[in-house]
């Protein structure tokens, strides 16, 4: 009996030496020695919670610049001097949209920041935090990073009207997804083959700032940015699924040239852990989106999901954006300037992240 209760309480880590010590957290014993190394691995994910949150904080405190807004005053003013004094009263509501930016929210924002930093620091301190603890806590940092702005700056744009003879401003919102620096092309890449039979492709159409992440250039085009993209039913070899993505934010923009009734379309991603070549069924990592209002969630499908409608058509351009410092992704369909978004629990579909975007033709 003496030796069976031994074996019951051997360490869970080396299961040689006897577990003295029992974690209140976790329920499991370890031995003198690996005592420390668990509570080193606790304090590890303390400290990258508490990165995280110095990260969350310094995002806040760069939104409503001072110069920013004061750029979009001037924009104002400049229209309403080329403007009669007809307009005069567009330009006071515009100049109260301006004033009335949501300076309350962030500020709101960074305070309730402050109060989890001051429990990170104390919690630290003390050392006496464990597993459930950090899970609560990355929990409410969740929930502070859902509260941040999906747009955080604005513009003053002259609507075109050849009809009227001064054109009306309004203030219009720079899409989180533009990023400074990056020169797109005008038109989307175009792959040569096409899927047999209705003559589909998806295309990636990435972002190259740095045009580290251009495609491989395979020597049958006559532009050294166009790229060969060979699809046929059951081939999920395609080169934008081979990116792997753990930080930043980064947009694929894709082309549907034909789309027919026994087409499947599939964007997504899924962990680096799992093959792309997994059926979307049957991967527990995948998130996305696909016909027939389907969405994925890390093994779960649901139709509908936050109002989700598979609306494609031939000509089609996608862009998905694939933002893994938020842990989020978003679809738009540029036809119709409709976005969707999910938030992905990195616990079923951990980074980095691989695109899963496919396009598969059913036999008839």
């Amino acid at each position: 009996m003496a030796t069976t209760r031994q074996q019951k309480n051997l360490c869970t880590i080396c299961g040689d030496m006897a577990g003295t010590f029992l974690c209140r957290g976790c329920q499991q014993n370890f031995c003198l020695n690996h005592t420390h190394d668990h509570r080193d691995q606790l304090q590890q994910r303390m400290n990258d919670i508490n990165n995280r949150c110095h990260r969350l904080k310094d995002n806040i405190q760069g939104q409503n610049v001072p110069g920013h807004r004061s750029s979009l005053l001037e924009d104002v003013d400049s229209w309403e001097r080329r403007s009669t004094e007809k307009v005069r009263r567009l330009a006071d509501d515009i100049r109260q949209q301006v004033s009335n930016l949501a300076v309350d929210n962030a500020s709101d924002l960074k305070e309730k920041i402050e109060e989890l930093q001051e429990e990170l620091n104390t919690a630290n301190e003390k050392g006496g935090f464990y597993e459930d603890d950090l899970e609560e806590w990355l929990r409410r940092l969740r929930e502070l990073q859902n509260l941040v702005p999906q747009r955080q700056k604005l513009k003053v744009e002259e609507t075109a009207d050849p009809s009227s003879f001064i054109s009306p401003i309004s203030l219009k919102p720079i899409p989180m997804d533009s990023v400074q620096g990056t020169n797109f092309p005008d038109s989307p890449i175009t792959a040569k083959n096409k899927i047999p039979g209705n003559n589909a492709t998806t295309v990636p159409y990435p972002e190259y700032p740095n045009w580290n992440n251009k495609p491989q250039y395979n020597g049958s085009s006559e532009d050294p940015y166009q790229y060969d993209t060979p699809k046929k039913y059951g081939d999920h070899s395609e080169d934008h699924n081979k990116d792997r993505y753990s930080s930043g934010r980064h947009t694929l923009r894709f082309k549907v040239d034909q789309f027919k009734p026994n087409t499947s379309i599939v964007f997504g991603v899924v962990s680096k852990n799992q093959s792309t070549d997994t059926p979307i069924r049957e991967n527990p990592t995948f998130y996305g989106w696909a016909d027939n209002n389907a969405v994925y969630l890390g093994g779960d499908l649901k139709y509908n999901h936050n109002g989700y409608k598979s609306d494609f058509k031939s000509g089609d351009m996608y862009q998905l954006l694939i933002d893994c410092d938020q842990e989020k992704l978003r679809l738009k369909n540029e036809r119709t300037d409709i976005s969707y978004e999910l938030e992905v629990d990195t616990t079923k579909c951990s980074l980095p992240w691989q695109p899963n975007v496919r396009m598969t033709v059913h036999n008839q």
